[in-house]
């Protein structure tokens, strides 16, 4: 080997090494300016965050391990899990170079405060997520298989416990929209109502609301002031549009 290829291979010898021991703090100037990682250890490619704070989440022992291989077809692929006893969950994540997202065996638990989401101020709930697979386009859903999982939903006004609600989303179609069926779980509520979801991020979701014969008098009540009077079997229909 002649002294010019010689120094070439230990000049990329060392670039390797360096870019296998890059420590995991280099990722920080990555993150959104609302994501803080506090406490990063490890490298780049195998590491962890003792916290993760942001849009009102904090979570604890989130780690992840990036497949290098991937960034050959100039793609990010990375497994990513916490250890939170209160919001915990796994997931693998492959996003490409225009921006797109895509997610695979996703199951997560997170609590959620009104104060920093889409919630009513005041209001609490438990998050359960479990998604095999979904994309993302644009910052926006475009695609989802398996459910979601709102537990133990508390509003301030009037102060209700709510129970918990299932969205099954709905198997793959031709077109562009994503459909999802809206249930009850348990609570003083029993609904039932269908969700269609744009590519735009806008959607529109119709069905009944029914209090159940333990419901509060103010649950009632509130039910009659916002949605109009029951029919006969004593359902109120409702229809929610908006934006994501």
């Amino acid at each position: 080997m002649s002294l010019r290829s010689a120094l070439i291979l230990a000049a990329v010898l060392f670039l390797l090494t360096l870019l296998v021991r890059l420590p995991a703090r280099v990722l920080l100037g990555y993150l959104p300016p609302d994501i803080n990682c506090e406490d990063p250890s490890g490298t780049v490619w195998h590491g962890t965050c003792g916290q993760v704070r942001g849009e009102g989440l904090s979570i604890a022992g989130v780690s992840w391990t990036v497949h290098p291989m991937a960034l050959l077809s100039l793609k990010l692929s990375a497994d990513l899990s916490s250890a939170d006893p209160n919001a915990g969950g796994s997931v693998s994540v492959e996003a490409i170079r225009s921006g797109d997202v895509s997610i695979s065996a996703l199951r997560a638990t997170l609590p959620i405060a009104g104060d920093a989401s889409i919630l009513p101020a005041g209001s609490s709930a438990i998050v359960v997520l479990a998604l095999p697979s979904a994309k993302i386009h644009d910052e926006h859903l475009i695609a989802a298989e398996g459910t979601v999982v709102v537990q133990h939903l508390h509003i301030a006004k009037p102060p209700s416990d709510l129970g918990s609600y299932e969205l099954q989303f709905a198997p793959p179609s031709p077109g562009p929209t994503i459909g999802g069926q809206l249930r009850d779980l348990e609570g003083p509520l029993a609904v039932n109502a269908t969700l269609h979801l744009q590519p735009n991020g806008s959607y529109d979701i119709d069905g009944t609301v029914a209090a159940r014969s333990g419901a509060s008098d103010d649950l009632a009540k509130a039910l009659q002031l916002f949605l109009g009077p029951a029919d006969a079997q004593g359902q109120h229909t409702f229809s929610l549009a908006g934006t994501f």
